[in-house]
């Protein structure tokens, strides 16, 4: 029975498929925030000013381990290595062969919902299963993204503490971090890096501000 079971799912693998590795499409996003001249209100550990870039890319997520006949397909993610007119192509990194199965060479999937997920083959044979995934972006590890930002660390007495963080491809750069203490009795005003912020309430808990300018 499972010889029949191979053999018939060998024949529905008829045909061959070519994997091509042109990479995905990558989103760019701006991030600038907030807009200069709006009256904010955050609180201890939020965001009070951010700039940069954020590159996403595409990834598969296979929410369900797929059990097929000849190929099994854990649960995870899975980039993107290419696409063409019809589908897009995955890594198949994890994907677990049947002991009488072909090697592996990528995912593919339909760009249509609800197609099903095709394992190829080397050789451009394919086995194709239902399953639960999803279609998503994450942070692109290869993408150039780079973010500054300036978060709330709370009041003491007349004096406030913000908190300097940049991150590149979403990793903390610890050399570049800063904790920098502002009198308030001083002047409302602060600044860092060239970002420059009027103090317009703050208290142990939350700051209300407004952004004159961000970093350039």
């Amino acid at each position: 029975m499972k010889s029949i079971l191979i053999l018939l799912t060998l024949i529905l693998m008829a045909g061959c498929t070519t994997v091509r590795y042109n990479g995905t499409d990558t989103l760019i996003e701006k991030i600038d925030y907030p807009e200069v001249g709006k009256v904010v209100t955050v609180y201890i550990g939020d965001h009070m000013v951010q700039k940069g870039t954020i590159t996403e890319e595409n990834v598969l997520l296979v929410h369900k381990t797929i059990d097929g006949a000849l190929y099994d397909i854990p649960a995870k993610k899975y980039p993107q290595v290419g696409y063409d007119e019809k589908q897009d192509f995955y890594s198949a990194v994890g994907v677990i062969k049947g002991g009488l199965s072909d090697p592996i060479q990528a995912l593919a999937l339909n760009k249509e919902e609800g197609a099903e997920l095709c394992v190829i083959s080397v050789f451009g044979g394919k086995a194709c299963y239902k399953g639960e995934y999803e279609r998503k972006k994450q942070l692109s590890e290869k993408g150039n993204s780079f973010q500054q930002t300036l978060i709330y660390s709370g009041r003491v007495g007349d004096k406030i503490n913000i908190s300097y963080r940049e991150f590149s491809n979403n990793t903390a750069r610890p050399a570049f971090n800063n904790d920098v203490e502002y009198d308030l009795s001083f002047s409302s005003t602060i600044g860092y890096k060239g970002a420059l912020i009027e103090v317009i309430k703050a208290d142990n808990s939350s700051i209300t501000y407004k952004l004159i300018r961000n970093f350039p």
